[in-house]
């Protein structure tokens, strides 16, 4: 008896998972927990230290030029938290909230929390899951956890064997 090659191949589509794309430069789709921590850390980390670099160069060239340099430091941080807001967007789609809630992320350390709860599997009102994390996205993610850690402690022992008039200046 002959197959229906047809059927065949519209099943085998229809079981295939599906993703949302992942577009750091819009407010639409979702967002997964790994790329959400290491995006909103380090695209804003690297923007602001290529414009900072930029800045720093132009101080050096006189004081025309040094307002230039803050008119740049002024944008690199507005591109920080456009950035940021654009990816706790994304993340609160992925846990099927309002990207209203993006505003919390102005808080200091609040990503953290956008970074630990879970999204929805599957789809939601905001469309297909965020697609799964690939290997070089969870290596970066734990270098990057491990990179902050070890930063903490550093800093926590610096402090611990430390006068605390020295930390403050006083």
């Amino acid at each position: 008896m002959p197959r229906n090659n047809n059927y065949m191949n519209m099943h085998f589509e229809d079981t295939q998972p599906r993703y949302s794309e992942v577009d750091i430069f819009s407010t639409q789709g979702r967002l997964g927990r790994k790329r959400y921590f290491l995006y909103s850390i380090v695209i804003p980390f690297v923007l602001f230290w290529c414009f900072a670099s930029i800045a720093g160069i132009l101080t050096h060239l006189g004081s025309v030029a040094s307002l230039v340099a803050y008119a740049f430091l002024g944008l690199a941080t507005t591109a920080m938290f456009f950035i940021l807001i654009r990816l706790t967007i994304q993340r609160c789609h992925d846990f099927n909230k309002s990207g209203w809630l993006s505003v919390f992320a102005l808080i200091p350390l609040a990503n953290l929390v956008f970074a630990v709860i879970p999204g929805n599997n599957g789809l939601n009102q905001y469309g297909e899951a965020p697609e799964p994390a690939n290997g070089f996205i969870k290596v970066a993610f734990y270098a990057l956890v491990v990179l902050l850690i070890g930063i903490t402690v550093a800093v926590l022992v610096q402090f611990s064997n430390s006068n605390i008039n020295d930390w403050f200046l006083l």
